[in-house]
């Protein structure tokens, strides 16, 4: 059983990294020609499309300058079109903003490839190491300058001779008295880079208590932390004390934040106050990645949310996709609303979890149809790799019923429990996938059946809509009425709630009433042969490690 089993394991993860690959790749061709084109969602209030690349044309007109010289930057430096406008712009108004004009800039054009926060963090952090004329050619060359010895750059009169590097280093700190600063050799033949280092390190050993395994960690992890300067380092620690609450050790668990802009997680406390009435303190607190994004992309993201219909609810029950760029999240919507098994699942409280995992729920969604599985559950299609590769290996193509149980909630505004203990009484209610019951459903709207007839005749729901049809029609039929013994002429003598009634009745007596008439000719049974159903994992690919054989799974199919 124990081998059987691993076997099993084994298969499903080829075949589905398989899948996954090919889909990838369908999909990346696909993208190419979506993004062409301009896509509203339902409600046509938001329209994605392609931004057109700058050109030399938009940098003359809109930063100045003339039009050669621009064309010669995007001609020597062609990653400069990749740039979005509203990022050049921003970049710009901080270049303006530290007294460098056009003139200078187009001499050096990739400066404002550089977001407009790093901009202004690397020319304090100059400011702060004793930089004097920090010309735009030594603000390009940041990471250059700042891996130079500091006797050198006196030598070349970046720094005067008679600035004490260290001592002003020292006076940055202004939270804390420094401690331990005599470890920190005067000898000005170290770099700037190692001088500033050990400067944080004395700090964040003083104001966060970190010790070496945390600073080796920062350092190795979020080494870019070395080129914040001291000022907003400082900056940043403070607020999250004192606004949210932080410990220090949940910094230290978290050092991520150390890049965090003070001023950006100020904008977000004023102008995002709270999420469905929960302060926003509290969210940042329990998801510290939110408060690495912009605010005007959590207040952009927050938008398209709302636009799609979907409360702030659903973004509380999955604060990650916060952390999604708001395009992304755009794009996203969008596609849910494309793909019918997920589109179903939109008035489900946990919807953003499908748009958060909307890649892995596509690919999954897509294996799960090769192996005929028609019940995938919200769960399951966001759900943690061990469980997806469970409910697969298991071939059982059912679910809980908690979608169809939320969704008949919303549709016929009633208790979900309510609902719930009236399915329960059929056998196979969870064996019927929710876009089924929604098909249905508007099936019989289209009939002119009202949502309390429906709901008074709800397992009718879990029938395939040809039979109904075959049932309505049979009904039309004066014959069929006398044949069933029915003291009645015409159909429409009977109530919607009587006709929706004998319906159900005719389609289960054929079936000895034991529930079995939701099962259509296709889907007979469910999945119960999982092996003769995994797809053909191509033996080609098998020592190939980027597609899935990993050295463990070798390991493991030698033992067995």
């Amino acid at each position: 059983m124990l081998r059987s089993s691993q076997i099993q394991t084994t298969l499903l993860a080829r075949s589905f990294v398989y899948i996954t690959h090919r889909h990838a790749a369908t999909k990346k061709s696909s993208n190419k020609q979506e993004k062409l084109k301009a896509s509203k969602n339902p409600s046509g209030q938001f329209e994605l499309s392609t931004e057109e690349s700058l050109n030399a044309g938009y940098l003359a007109r809109t930063l100045g300058s003339n039009y050669r010289s621009w064309a010669a930057a995007l001609e020597k430096h062609p990653e400069l079109k990749t740039v979005k406008r509203k990022d050049l712009l921003s970049s710009y108004d901080t270049l303006k903003s530290l007294k460098y004009s056009v003139d200078e800039i187009v001499t050096k054009p990739m400066i404002i490839y550089y977001g407009a926060s790093t901009l202004s963090n690397r020319h304090s952090v100059l400011v702060e190491c004793g930089f004097q004329n920090i010309t735009i050619q030594t603000l390009s060359k940041f990471v250059t300058v700042i891996n130079k010895p500091i006797n050198l750059l006196k030598a070349y009169n970046y720094i005067p001779y008679d600035v004490n590097v260290r001592n002003r280093l020292i006076e940055c700190f202004t939270d804390v008295m420094l401690q331990g600063v005599t470890q920190l050799a005067e000898d000005e033949s170290i770099t700037m880079k190692a001088l500033r280092q050990g400067m944080l390190n004395l700090y964040l050993r003083q104001r966060l208590r970190m010790d070496d395994a945390d600073l080796q960690k920062l350092w190795r992890v979020y080494s870019r932390v070395r080129h914040k300067s001291f000022r907003s380092v400082q900056d940043i620690i403070e607020l999250l004390l004192t606004e949210f609450k932080f410990t220090a050790e949940r910094l230290r668990k978290n050092s991520f934040l150390l890049y965090g802009d003070a001023d950006n997680v100020r904008r977000i406390l004023n102008e995002i106050p709270t999420i469905n009435g929960i302060n926003i303190r509290d969210i940042g607190y329990r998801r510290p990645k939110i408060l690495m994004s912009t605010c005007d992309s959590l207040k952009q993201t927050l938008q398209h949310v709302r636009t799609f219909g979907i409360s702030e609810d659903a973004v509380l029950r999955c604060l990650e996709v916060l952390t999604l760029g708001p395009d992304t999240v755009l794009e996203r919507l969008r596609e849910l609303h494309e793909i019918e098994q997920l589109q179903v699942l939109g008035s489900n409280p946990r919807v953003l979890r499908l748009v958060h995992y909307q890649n892995k729920a596509r690919l999954r969604l897509d294996y799960l149809n090769q192996l005929k599985v028609r019940c995938a559950s919200l769960h399951i299609l966001s759900c943690g790799s061990e469980a997806f590769a469970k409910f697969a290996r298991d071939g059982s193509d059912r679910t809980k019923g908690r979608d169809i149980v939320v969704y008949l909630s919303n549709i016929l505004d009633k208790d979900e429990q309510l609902l719930r203990n009236r399915l329960l009484r059929h056998p196979n209610w969870c064996h019927i996938p929710v876009l089924h019951i929604k098909q249905c459903l508007e099936y019989l709207q289209s009939k002119k059946f009202k949502l309390e007839e429906i709901f008074e005749n709800i397992h009718l729901l879990l029938y395939p809509i040809k039979r109904i049809e075959e049932k309505l029609h049979l009904l039309q039929v004066p014959d069929a009425l006398e044949e069933l013994q029915l003291p009645l002429t015409d159909i429409h003598q009977l109530s919607n709630n009587e006709t929706l009634t004998i319906i159900l009745y005719l389609i289960e007596s054929e079936f000895h009433f034991t529930g079995d008439g939701i099962w259509t000719e296709q889907h007979t049974h469910h999945v119960e042969n999982f092996n003769n159903l995994l797809p053909d994992f191509p033996e080609s690919l098998n020592k190939v490690y980027k597609y899935g054989v990993k050295p463990s799974e070798k390991i493991i199919m030698q033992h067995l």
